[in-house]
């Protein structure tokens, strides 16, 4: 599936199932989350990076160490209605890493 963002994603209604990327882009790290509701979990994982909250430490930690300027929180892809979410991560995963990244 194709990278979902830009100012009309805010615009649909309907639900985005599909993997969200946390992106260093200092370092090139990052992070793949799955999720049922895309929208709205980018913006909790937000409100919890900023408030020192977020459950993975060594993210957390080079969040706040750098600040949101330095950090992409995205959807990486959307989810067919069938598709498999493990699946859908580990093949978002494997983009990442061919393009030299590292995951946390």
């Amino acid at each position: 599936m194709a990278k979902t963002n830009g100012p009309d994603l805010f615009l649909r209604e309907d639900r985005i199932v599909g993997i969200i990327k946390i992106e260093n882009m200092l370092t090139g790290r990052f992070l793949l989350v799955k999720s049922n509701d895309c929208i709205p979990d980018c913006g909790k994982i937000r409100f919890s990076l900023d408030l020192g909250t977020f459950s993975h430490k060594a993210l957390q930690n080079d969040y706040t160490q750098t600040g949101l300027e330095l950090f992409d929180i995205s959807i990486a892809a959307e989810a067919g209605k069938e598709e498999d979410m493990d699946d859908l991560l580990r093949q978002q995963a494997a983009i990442l890493m061919e393009k030299g990244k590292e995951s946390y």
